[in-house]
């Protein structure tokens, strides 16, 4: 341990270079704060804005963005786009300049349209990191404060403990018991321990700079402060060009888009079959070479939902901020929809079920005798209470601001209330000197702080019973029932004891033995609001919940019972009941997949606990707020971390972060994956039934003699209109009500299941006889191929209309309004439509086309066309209703 002061000094201009001796590591703490005139109880507020108006902000360099040139060319990187500008240039080479005009047209729109949604999505991942900004806690004044991490300066004084990421390079101060991550900066493996009073030779390499904290490094262990020695550009990070990147994955490359653009390639391979056989059939018939290259390329391009990698990523940005507006927030967009898909949720206690606002409500005396917080604040007095609200000040590491207001651990604040409550001056006994001080630590599971007093000094401890308790000698029989029956009323139960010596011997750890017990300390911490409604809404979504905690296995049981999770019954499993048994053995994972509540529980207890779940067959979110649970969180199928309360640590290995903290947020964000997936579903079931349509539309139409039912640029304008227009208004839905009611779907795959064939086959059918129909009738009555072909150009651009109003909703009819509706479809419904009817007006597009007004005679076939597409599919739904919920899967793994 290291304790270093420092005087206040004022000075105009801050300096961030290095001494001239060498660099930071090789000039004492003390010597560190002079140069950079610097104080022990930080700078004052004005001192920290004029420095940051002279250095600028605690700013890292970015790294370097794609190019909007870069993003449009990538949108030409595929074989079928390949395809199409040959297709343009051969159009060019035989002087069909109509054609390739209007081929590259609409290259060049796709392409401006997929460079747009790319950079957005990069835009809407960038965007992400700043809603949830990293802070640091710096003295200024005296008093200790958080602040934007943007915002340190030069001479700051930053607090670090367990979870932080240091945001600039320290001179240590202070270190008590510090281990610090600096993998990402060195290369070494194991955590570096920290010691503020060393001063090293001005040559010593970072790795071994143990008086530092640098920049993009975790404090892993312990606590600690040090004076900022530079930010921003003259980090060591940045003089190294090296960058800890944290930042949400790609929109627009993640596994769930690659999936998308696999199930794109099957259904190419099987389309580009298909045209191979239509083009022999146009051969046979003595079609020219010309016509026939042309349409293939087309008809693929129409067919085959090249688009549905941009209409999902689409979708998934509409999802994450809507997620965002219910205080999710997405980290990695597949998470959006993964969310929806778990089945298991293993959840936090503290913080997340509950407030995390403790309170000392019973304190139990070692006699047995049991004094209520009502008792002590109507003015019942026991001279012990007066002892134990001292030791409660004493053995605490909260601070005091200038208000008077406490600032620090949960607990710790609880303490200093309690002091305060029995009579004690909170801000007296912290100023106590301490001669030693052993920070609480999740592994240890104690606390202790050696305070010098005018006779002697008083060694206090605080902690665990089943730790503590060992340490204490004359304890009554009955201790441990004591500590039980606290914690079976639902309290977190902890441990005041205390020696008294003449004088300071050696370090604390050789003293922790022999104590006095002072008393059982209950603290409880009130259910969030809605948190037990939202734990009955997950088991009739079909999603289970597990608590994990690290608290006495009563108390975790007591805490469940509120909630209604202990439906298994009075059994809690313990991490010393788990370590009876072999890591990942069958009895393991049956003994983790049966229980529903974890009490004391270690870190890597949690992450094994995950992993059994996982090879259940569960599709498991873990919730987590501290460095401890980045393993957990980062092994889990979706990582959600708490965005108020959580570490650096914990956010940066998360999927998710919940900005309340509030477990019903959670089910906010499954409610909104659930709905992500369906609008994927739909917008894949829209995709291929209308490409479909238009494949067997041509082979139906060749099959009975006829003409081709539309041209090239025919079929490239609906490509245009549909995929443009209308699919990716599918991403906007926001649900149909229903999706915290059903079964949580535990694969992607389910997406083309046979539920989605038997809605897409009948329009489609319907679809295809009627284009046939209608193109040999208009024949029959001798009107030219080009009439014909006007007319089934304007009746598949309506039957798309009704297709994408009927599967706006997968259950109901479409006549029923069912709120919320998605406006955004019916704005796309009603611009395909508009555009195509302008067309038939505007000579440029009718000559491009070959498209002219229509009469009223095929307005009216067209919409009784379009009704029976609608009822078509109506009767798909009311028959699947009538089944049993179908599990195969079709053209997805």
């Amino acid at each position: 341990m290291t304790h270093v002061k420092g005087s206040w000094k004022k000075s105009p201009v801050p300096r961030e270079e290095p001494p001239a001796v060498g660099g930071w590591h090789a000039v004492g703490a003390m010597d560190a704060l002079a140069k950079l005139d610097a104080s022990y109880s930080g700078l004052s507020h004005t001192d920290a804005e004029r420095r940051l108006l002279t250095g600028g902000p605690n700013v890292l360099p970015q790294p370097s963005q794609v190019g909007l040139l870069a993003i449009f060319l990538r949108q030409f990187a595929s074989p079928l786009i390949y395809l199409l500008v040959f297709a343009g240039a051969l159009s060019l080479a035989i002087g069909d300049r109509w054609d390739a005009l209007f081929i590259f047209g609409v290259l060049i729109s796709n392409a401006l349209v997929g460079s747009y949604q790319e950079f957005k999505a990069d835009a809407g991942a960038r965007a992400l990191r700043d809603l949830v900004p990293q802070v640091a806690r710096v003295r200024r004044e005296g008093s200790i404060q958080e602040i934007p991490s943007v915002e340190i300066v030069p001479g700051d004084i930053v607090e670090l403990e367990s979870g932080m990421k240091v945001t600039a390079d320290l001179r240590l101060v202070d270190a008590h018991g510090l281990h610090i991550d600096e993998s990402s900066l060195t290369g070494e493996s194991l955590p570096v321990v920290k010691d503020a009073a060393l001063v090293l030779d001005p040559g010593t390499v970072a790795g071994d700079r143990r008086n530092m904290a640098h920049a993009g490094t975790i404090v892993v262990e312990g606590r600690g402060a040090g004076v900022v020695a530079a930010t921003g550009q003259a980090t060591l990070l940045a003089g190294i060009g090296s960058m800890l990147s944290d930042s949400a994955r790609s929109a627009v490359d993640t596994p769930l888009v690659r999936r998308m653009a696999k199930l794109a390639q099957r259904i190419a391979a099987a389309t580009v079959s298909l045209i191979l056989v239509l083009s022999l059939l146009l051969a046979l018939q003595g079609e020219g070479w010309r016509e026939i290259v042309l349409l293939a390329i087309a008809l693929a391009v129409a067919a085959i939902p090249e688009g549905l990698p941009i209409a999902v990523t689409i979708a998934l940005s509409a999802a994450a901020s809507r997620m965002a507006d219910r205080n999710v927030i997405v980290r990695a967009l597949p998470a959006v929809e993964g969310l929806g898909s778990c089945t298991l949720i293993a959840t936090d206690k503290t913080g997340t079920l509950t407030l995390n606002r403790l309170t000392v409500n019973r304190i139990v005396l070692p006699d047995g005798t049991t004094v209520d917080r009502e008792q002590w604040l109507d003015g019942t007095r026991h001279e012990i209470l007066g002892e134990i609200g001292c030791a409660a000040a004493i053995c605490n590491e909260a601070h005091l601001t200038d208000t008077g207001s406490p600032v620090g651990d949960a607990v710790d604040i609880a303490l200093l209330d309690l002091a305060r409550e029995t009579g004690n001056d909170p801000e007296k006994l912290l100023g106590i000197h301490r001669l030693g001080i052993v920070p609480y630590e999740p592994v240890a599971r104690f606390a202790a702080v050696e305070a010098d007093l005018p006779d002697g000094s008083r060694l206090v401890v605080k902690g665990a019973p089943e730790t503590v308790l060992a340490m204490c000698s004359d304890l009554p029989d009955d201790v441990l029932d004591l500590a039980e029956r606290i914690a079976r009323d639902g309290y977190r139960v902890l441990v005041l004891a205390d020696g008294k010596f003449s004088q300071s011997s050696g370090p604390i750890s050789n003293r922790l033995h022999g104590l006095r017990l002072l008393g059982f300390v209950g603290l409880s911490d009130p259910l969030r609001f809605g948190v037990v409604e939202a734990i009955a809404k997950c088991r009739e979504a079909g999603i289970s919940v597990r608590m994990i905690t690290g608290d006495h296995p009563t108390t975790a049981l007591a805490i469940a019972k509120q909630l209604a999770l202990d439906e298994g019954g009075e059994h809690v499993t313990t991490g010393a009941d788990l370590a009876r048994m072999q890591e990942g053995s069958r009895s393991f994972i049956e003994a983790v997949e049966e229980a529903e509540i974890f009490a004391r529980i270690e870190p890597a207890q949690k992450l094994a606990i995950v992993t059994a779940l996982q090879r259940s067959g569960h599709i498991v979110a873990v919730t987590g707020d501290g460095v401890n649970d980045g393993p957990a969180l980062h092994a889990a199928d979706i990582g959600v971390a708490m965005g108020k309360g959580g570490t650096d640590v914990a956010r940066a290995a998360s999927d998710l972060v919940i900005a309340d903290d509030n477990f019903a947020t959670i089910l906010a964000g499954i409610e909104e994956g659930r709905v992500t997936f369906l609008n994927i579903r739909k917008i894949v079931i829209f995709m291929l039934a209308t490409g479909l349509a238009e494949i067997l539309m041509f082979i139906a139409a060749l099959a009975a003699g006829l003409p081709m039912p539309l041209t090239p640029v025919q079929l490239l304008w609906l490509n245009l209109v549909t995929n443009g227009m209308q699919d990716v208004t599918l991403g906007f839905g926001k649900g149909e009500g229903d999706e915290l009611r059903q079964a949580p779907r535990s694969k992607l795959s389910s997406l083309i299941d046979r539920d989605a064939l038997i809605l897409m086959l009948p329009g489609t059918l319907v679809m295809t006889l009627v284009a046939v129909w209608l193109m040999a009738e208009h024949l029959a009555a001798g009107k030219s191929v080009d009439e014909a072909r006007n007319a089934v150009l304007f009746l598949v651009v309506v039957f798309q209309n009704a297709f994408l109003l009927s599967v706006r909703n997968l259950h109901l009819p479409f006549w029923r309004w069912h709120p919320p509706e998605n406006g955004w479809l019916f704005a796309g419904l009603s611009t395909a439509l508009l555009l195509h009817l302008a067309a038939q007006h505007v000579p440029l597009t009718q000559k491009l086309l070959g498209v002219s007004p229509i009469g009223i005679e095929v307005a009216l076939q067209s919409l009784a066309a379009a009704l029976a597409v609608l009822l078509a599919t109506d009767a798909a739904k009311w028959w699947l209703g009538r089944q049993a919920p179908a599990t195969g899967t079709l053209l997805m793994e």
